[in-house]
């Protein structure tokens, strides 16, 4: 037995993927893949948390009512919703629900 100055005992390929097995590289990888998506969320405010919405329910006056019918109500959070083809009068008190952030109307009714 003599030495062989090219004998390696390593392999030449020593990548650290080459070492894993199939199960530990899917592990990784779905590590990176829930890393990933999570960054992009902090990157804009975690907007997924935006999916579902609380439902506003609140009473109204109609502030303003345009040429076309549209009746304008002013939200508790100060944004302005229009409701179309409105037959209710400047100064009458709507029952409106709505999604908190979200301008549409969904329900609306007047106080007898």
């Amino acid at each position: 037995m003599g030495y062989d100055p090219e004998f390696n005992p390593e392999p030449d390929d020593t990548s650290i993927f080459s070492r894993l097995s199939g199960k530990e590289f899917g592990i990784i990888v779905i590590i990176a893949i829930i890393g990933g998506f999570l960054a992009v969320q902090a990157m804009f405010g975690f907007p997924i948390k935006d999916i579902i919405r609380r439902e506003i329910t609140e009473e109204n006056k109609v502030v303003l009512k345009d040429q076309q019918g549209t009746c304008v109500v002013m939200g508790s959070d100060q944004h302005p919703r229009g409701i179309p083809n409105c037959q209710y009068k400047i100064g009458d008190t709507l029952i409106v629900t709505y999604k908190q952030g979200t301008a549409p109307i969904e329900k609306y009714h007047l106080i007898r």
